[in-house]
């Protein structure tokens, strides 16, 4: 402006021009560089509000129901987030705005400071690290797969491990002849994906992976017979069994094929807000109210879900 309002006079040489421009270039990047390094808590007192995403569609994790309220697990653990939000910013009041997000966006959406905070779990990888942070885990948990139940019995059996046999099944094994031309749901950008695609690469089959875009696709599909199975997180997959319209056509596997701790995602090189979340959440596991929560969507913690929370609690 003052580099403008300098050449609107008249009263300017292009030298000058360039030497106050040379002058006042860093303190512009500074300022920039500044605002853009805003910390989430100046975000959301700025805001007056806190905007938290969340996945509408992984029940009992987090969904959205019927009458159109965000509700699950994770929802719970963050509008408790919210309200020590509320108590550290001195506000009388913070309102709590939810954003649904899909696994390919939801990193995106923390990065770009669209949301502050996402609620849906998710598995940290380095790859991730590298443009976001987590919480500590909030869900101890593991990828499942869910089928037909009038599915051929030999490839129930090579999934769950059972069979003539319980040694490992390796590359080159006769048994992997069931799992030939099989077709395999999951849902695009999730931790399932990528454990489905290195465990296809592994064992040298050859299966047909289809990304789909939520659960209900997955289910689907499993219930018409376009897939043979809907691989993702096994929590989620027991939840959706149990409500499956089509009169119970479905199952989930005992195993477990991969365990995963699971965390909530926020900003990357912001220390003060990871403090409070993980506070709060430290908190609520060293004092068991955790209990109540996990079970009003999951069923009574046994004892070692009772254990993993105490010990994944960080001290005071």
């Amino acid at each position: 402006m003052q580099i403008a309002r300098l050449m609107a006079s008249k009263k300017f040489t292009w030298p000058l021009i360039l030497l106050i421009a040379a002058v006042m270039a860093p303190s512009m990047l500074f300022a920039q560089t500044q605002a853009s390094a805003a910390s989430t808590l100046d975000r959301i007192r700025a805001a007056g509000k806190i905007t938290l995403g969340y996945y509408a569609n992984a029940r009992p994790v987090s969904f959205k129901d019927d009458s159109g309220k965000v509700d699950g697990y994770a929802i719970a653990l963050c509008r408790l987030v919210a309200a020590d939000v509320q108590s550290k910013l001195g506000l009388s009041n913070l309102p709590v705005d939810f954003v649904a997000v899909d696994a390919n966006e939801r990193y995106s959406a923390v990065k770009e400071g669209r949301v502050d905070l996402v609620c849906g779990p998710s598995e940290a990888t380095l790859a991730r690290r590298a443009d976001v942070s987590y919480s500590i885990p909030v869900l101890n948990s593991g990828i499942g797969i869910l089928v037909r139940r009038d599915s051929p019995a030999a490839f129930r059996d090579l999934l769950e491990g059972l069979g003539a046999t319980t040694r490992p099944v390796w590359r080159g094994s006769p048994r992997l002849q069931v799992l030939e031309e099989r077709r395999f749901a999951v849902i695009g950008g999730s931790s399932a994906e990528r454990l489905l695609t290195e465990r296809r690469a592994e064992l040298n089959v050859h299966a047909f992976i289809t990304v789909v875009p939520d659960l209900a696709t997955g289910i689907g599909q499993v219930i018409n017979g376009r897939a043979d199975g809907f691989v993702a997180d096994r929590t989620v997959l027991l939840d959706l069994a149990q409500r499956d319209p089509s009169g119970s056509q479905v199952m989930v596997l005992n195993r477990i094929f991969d365990r995963e701790a699971l965390s909530f995602v926020l900003s990357r090189n912001d220390d003060d807000f990871r403090l409070l979340v993980d506070t709060t959440l430290s908190r609520l596991y060293r004092s068991g109210k955790i209990d109540t929560i996990y079970a009003q969507f999951f069923g009574a913690p046994d004892a070692a879900m009772r254990d993993w929370f105490h010990d994944t609690a960080l001290p005071d």
